[in-house]
Order: structure tokens, then sequence, then C-alpha cells
């Protein structure tokens, strides 16, 4: 059987892989991948909001602007028609603009702790595979599969 996890680089990491070694995993049925992260930028326009565009914001100050363009506009020169609209497309330029500038601060923060992640794979028997489960478990894994022998196997044949 194999135990797959994924751990961030870090000494959890180390204390997990040294347990392992204690409770008689030899070395040579560990293995730790460390996986590259890219860090690119994210498209600023996201449907799903997942730290992409803020459409309440935006729209808030939208209506806050044309409000004022339309309150004000019954005594300017252009009427409150007009004044309405103009108002209506500043505060969704001042929305964009803000939006923007705080989701660029907050990504150049991100961007700098680029934390690498840690594939570690151990070989172990059928009796030992829930001791070393609970294991990676307690070091704070971000993520554990056991895979059986049999279903490697049946992969192996497949492509043959």
């Amino acid at each position: 059987m194999y135990v797959v996890s994924i751990f961030e680089h870090s000494l959890k990491l180390e204390l997990a892989i040294s347990e392992l070694e204690q409770h008689r995993v030899m070395r040579e049925d560990i293995v730790a991948v460390p996986m590259n992260k890219q860090a690119r930028e994210k498209s600023y326009f996201d449907p799903y909001n997942t730290d992409g565009l803020n459409m309440f914001l935006v729209s808030v100050l939208a209506t806050i602007m044309m409000l004022l363009g339309v309150i004000y506009g019954f005594r300017l020169y252009w009427g409150p028609i007009l004044w309405g609209m103009i108002g209506l497309a500043s505060g969704t330029a001042i929305g964009f603009a803000l939006d923007k500038a705080v989701k660029t601060a907050s990504r150049k923060k991100k961007l700098k702790a680029n934390i690498r992640d840690v594939i570690l794979l151990v070989k172990c028997g059928e009796k030992h595979a829930r001791l070393i489960e609970d294991i990676l478990i307690s070091h704070q894994a971000l993520s554990v599969a056991v895979i059986a022998n049999n279903r490697l196997d049946l992969e192996a044949a497949e492509s043959e």
C-alpha cells in the first residue's frame, strides 16, 4: 500500500518523517517531492469573486454618486438626469480604482509568501497504513490518501 500526503515545506514535515522512521518505516520507503508553485497574478475580472472584482463596493459607490448627482443636478445647469448619469459613471470608476488598489496591495503580500508544497509518498504494509495515516494527520498534513497495491498493479497491467 501507499500513503500519499501533501505538506507545506516546514518543520512539521520533518517531524512527521522522523516519527515515521521511529515507527520502523524504512528511509527507502519514504519519498518527499517538493513542488514548485507558479507565482502568477490572477485575473482581475473573476466571475466567482474568489479574489477578483468586488461588485458590491462598485455598485454602492456608483449608487451614492448617482444619487448625489441627481440631488445637486436640480441646481446645476445640465439638470438632474445628466448629472445622475455623470455621478453613476464617476462612482463606477472610483469603485473600480479603489477595489483594484486594495486587491493589488493584498496580492503583493501573498506573492511574497510563496510557500512550497511537498508531496510525501510512504510505502507500507496493509497493517501499518492506518498508523501512518494517523501520524501524517497529527503533523497537520494538508491532505492524505491511501492507495492499495492492487490498484497500482491493475493500472500498470492496463498500460502494457
